[in-house]
């Protein structure tokens, strides 16, 4: 018991090191970084449409966002998920809102590529609205994972979903299976972490850290000592 207690007291001890010394740096930081957002290109999304057979770019059932300039071809995964949704056989066309606590209405549609020049893309903040009181829609919407929100006086019905996919130059047509109330705008983009150095900080950080780190050991050093005669009074009392 007095091994365990002392090899306790010993730990704590090591966690103290360099405790200040963490603390100026965590505090005065000299690293930060920003995240840009660098646009590709824009496109219309008029429709949903759903691939019936393979070919050389599109699988089988894959679900496709179709634009006037490119395709979005949202893996078999995802468009499970999706096409189950899009096709619950409702009365009137989803809407494609932000998630936001007010849902409005997309601006634009954000696909994010993983780099520049990559093929593939996922979207973010992506959630489907739908408007109604009839009760034998709220029980589908329910079915498909829909949740009741309370907006303006109202209830409306809202699912955030997330797809993965590729995109390409308009292939041969197909045929849409849904189309959208309105056009909804697809912004292209990707984005780019850099870090920036605060050079000030870093000669200060530099500077300082010696007397810091003579602390740190002193206050070790003044630790262990009276957290290991603790456990060996505490002991010595059992």
């Amino acid at each position: 018991m007095l091994f365990r207690k002392t090899t306790a007291a010993v730990l704590a001890a090591t966690l103290m090191l360099n405790g200040c010394t963490l603390m100026l740096w965590g505090m005065n930081n000299p690293v930060s970084e920003t995240i840009t957002r660098k646009h590709v290109d824009k496109d219309q999304i008029r429709a949903f449409g759903v691939v019936a057979e393979d070919n050389a770019q599109l699988e089988k059932g894959s679900l496709v966002m179709m634009g006037g300039k490119y395709w979005f071809v949202v893996n078999p995964e995802d468009s499970a998920k999706l096409t189950g949704i899009l096709k619950a056989g409702l009365d009137k066309p989803f809407q494609i809102v932000e998630d936001t606590p007010s849902y409005a209405r997309h601006q634009a549609l954000p696909v994010k590529l993983e780099s520049p020049g990559s093929q593939n893309f996922s979207t973010e903040g992506l959630c489907l609205r739908y408007d109604t009181d009839k009760p034998a829609d709220i029980a589908k919407l329910k079915q498909l994972g829909f949740e009741a929100v309370k907006l303006d006086n109202r209830t409306i019905y809202t699912r955030c979903v997330s797809a993965k996919g590729k995109y390409y130059a308009t292939p041969q047509k197909l045929n849409a299976d849904y189309h959208f109330e309105q056009s909804v705008p697809a912004d292209i983009y990707y984005t780019v972490t850099e870090e920036h150095t605060d050079k000030s900080k870093l000669f200060a950080n530099i500077l300082y850290t010696p007397p810091f780190l003579i602390l740190d050991a002193a206050g070790a050093v003044l630790a262990l000592p009276a957290a290991a005669l603790g456990a060996v009074v505490d002991a010595a009392r059992k």
